[in-house]
């Protein structure tokens, strides 16, 4: 009867430990570790956005200014529905600015879009639910000061805002994706 006793225990021990390696595998933008920059500058988290989707030819864009009185850099990192991370920082590519003016903006998109202007589209990784595309993702901005103002959308890729006077085409999707602020 003993034996049986500590076996269960083992066996709840080895599944618990199970699910704590499953959770933290796909931490989402609250718990995996902050990156530091490609020119070695620690990042700090400054918004959380939720509801990021790449799919069925809507994309998500981030437009982000420095408001601080020094050049800044800025990222943004995607998850899919998974919570995994699915794009890897590089020195100005996919989802990395540096040294960015104050004042200046920039825009990164999950794709590009008819109409609006993209500085930087995002390549998708193979983690998570592997595919290309984002449903109910998530992301994560950062930069190397607070001092940073965003707002991102939801936009379908292939339409432009055409003259009603010359086009009965319906103008495209845009809606605004909630940014939380992080202190």
């Amino acid at each position: 009867m003993k034996h049986h006793g500590i076996r269960k225990f083992m066996l709840w021990g080895i599944a618990a430990a199970s699910l704590g390696a499953a959770t933290s595998a796909t931490a989402g933008p609250a718990d995996t570790p902050l990156p530091t920059f490609s020119d070695t500058k620690a990042a700090v988290a400054v918004y959380y956005a939720f509801g990021v989707i790449k799919n069925n030819n809507l994309e998500t864009d981030f437009v982000c200014t420095n408001i601080d009185a020094a050049a800044r850099d800025i990222g943004v990192q995607v998850f899919d529905e998974t919570g995994a991370l699915r794009n890897a920082l590089g020195a100005n590519t996919n989802g990395e600015f540096l040294n960015v003016a104050p004042g200046a903006t920039v825009t990164v998109g999950t794709a590009g879009t008819a109409v609006l202007h993209e500085d930087q589209t995002l390549t998708l990784n193979g983690a998570g639910n592997g595919l290309n595309q984002l449903r109910n993702g998530s992301a994560r901005i950062i930069g190397t000061s607070k001092a940073i103002s965003c707002s991102a959308m939801l936009v379908d890729k292939l339409h432009t805002i055409m003259d009603p006077a010359t086009s009965t085409v319906p103008p495209p999707t845009m809606s605004n994706v909630p940014l939380t602020k992080l202190p």
